[in-house]
């Protein structure tokens, strides 16, 4: 019998600690497990997702990076897919994980990865997706915008920030190795980064992914977070994960 819970978690990538936490579900059984991937540089942390999912008998597994929000290490867009490896592998060791039943949620960068990882690892069962960059090198922002970011990250800069992204491969180049795949991925018409059209290459590519848009909504879904919850939980419903 599993209790509901939430416990800090630390693991280690490239010889670097990564701090994270645990949202444990009760139950009499093995839970269907869902990791959280957090964007860049990762303010919005989408722990509304944990503790909802949690009460709907679901874990979760949130965690940072290395060199952002206390993991040790520096930070690099070309390192983030290393953690998200290590963090699946501390999570199927774990007596509470169904491993048939695991999912990756990744909102911005976190969304990019989820692509990335789920194309060479089977183990996910479904793979759900919010405002990612298709296309990386379409990410363009003012250096004054990637010198915030740095500031809260560590060991890298402006310029290597925005240099790194803009080397990130397109999803188009691993598409292949999503063909099979149960897919959500969720789009805001608002979203300041990316528009609807940033997406037609992707959706045209690879129909079989569900893709959902909400009209209103921003990159962050400020206004729209209980809608945007309630979709994936439904949409994991419904595809019996």
């Amino acid at each position: 019998m599993f209790k509901a819970r939430v416990e800090g978690v630390t693991m280690f990538s490239k010889g670097s600690r990564l701090l994270g936490g645990f949202y444990g579900a009760a139950g009499e059984s093995r839970r269907p497990t869902a990791i959280l991937l957090h964007g860049m540089p990762g303010i919005e942390k989408d722990l509304d997702f944990a503790y909802s999912m949690r009460d709907s008998g679901w874990n979760v597994l949130y965690f940072h990076y290395r060199g952002c929000w206390g993991s040790e290490g520096n930070y690099s867009l070309n390192g983030l897919q290393d953690d998200v490896k290590e963090a699946t592998e501390w999570t199927v060791k774990q007596p509470s994980v169904d491993v048939e039943r695991l999912v990756l949620i990744g909102c911005s960068m976190g969304g990019y990865l989820t692509l990335s990882t789920g194309a060479g690892d089977g183990r996910f069962k479904a793979l759900v997706s919010v405002c990612p960059p298709i296309d990386p090198a379409q990410f363009s922002l003012p250096l004054e915008t990637w010198r915030e970011y740095a500031a809260m990250l560590h060991g890298i800069s402006a310029e290597q920030l925005r240099t790194q992204m803009g080397m990130l491969p397109s999803v188009l180049s691993f598409a292949e190795g999503l063909r099979e795949r149960k897919i959500l991925m969720i789009t805001a018409d608002e979203d300041a980064f990316f528009r609807p059209e940033h997406y037609q290459s992707f959706s045209e590519l690879m129909p079989h992914v569900k893709w959902f848009r909400f009209a209103s909504a921003d990159h962050s879904f400020c206004a729209y977070r209980k809608q945007l919850i309630e979709k994936v939980m439904n949409w994991l419903s419904e595809e019996r994960i």
